[in-house]
């Protein structure tokens, strides 16, 4: 049942994709909107971004076996994010970029892209199938 949901889910943003994609003439266009997203969206998105399902199946049972260490270790995480927003105020000059390899291949050059990209893939099918996982382990009795 999940790879059937899985499937329908892939097709069905295909066919969405596709069909948007029309109005669409850039890369950039497509990517980033020309940055016309609503605050809602970004949030939305950034929210859905950093908190899958995955990570609810693996903070819920943590947090049953280690309590509460494991939520000062969660506050504790945040920290980075407050360091990175400290650091985003010197983000102008990368604003053109699309992708953090993008970033890191103007600076660095066309190998260390390659790498970044590399990298980038390989997390997003971590990512990917810590969702598959968690659908799996999902009741699916409707």
């Amino acid at each position: 049942m999940p790879i059937v949901v899985v499937g329908c889910f892939l097709l069905l943003t295909l066919v969405v994709g596709i069909y948007f994609s029309r109005k669409k003439t850039t890369l950039r266009e497509y990517t980033v909107g020309n940055k016309q997203f609503s605050t809602a969206t970004l949030v939305a998105t950034v929210l859905a971004t950093l908190y899958g399902g995955s990570g609810l199946i693996r903070d819920v049972e943590t947090t049953y076996k280690l309590g509460l260490w494991w939520i000062v270790l969660s506050l504790l995480d945040t920290l980075g994010l407050w360091i990175i927003s400290k650091l985003s105020l010197r983000m102008g000059p990368f604003m053109h970029d699309l992708s953090m390899s993008d970033t890191i291949g103007n600076i660095y050059g066309k190998y260390p892209r390659v790498m970044a990209a590399i990298v980038g893939i390989s997390s997003c099918i971590i990512i990917i199938t810590g969702q598959i996982n968690a659908m799996s382990q999902a009741n699916f009795n409707l």
